[in-house]
């Protein structure tokens, strides 16, 4: 499972992930853009597409910064 929330205070995202998505469990303690967030998904063993619409949903204004 990927879960993505928005930090609250100054912008970026928190990202949570467990198997079978990812290797082991992953989760970052400072906010993350979502280029960053789907690089350090793909990192730890995610497939770019599940990073990817993982992002998506939980930023849609997102999708313009991969274009």
């Amino acid at each position: 499972m990927i879960r993505i929330a928005r930090f609250p205070f100054g912008g970026g995202y928190l990202v949570k992930a467990t198997p079978p998505e990812v290797w082991k469990p992953y989760g970052n303690l400072l906010p993350l853009s979502p280029t960053n967030i789907v690089e350090e998904l793909v990192r730890h063993g995610a497939s770019l597409r599940d990073a990817f619409d993982a992002v998506i949903l939980a930023a849609p204004e997102a999708a313009g910064e991969f274009r």
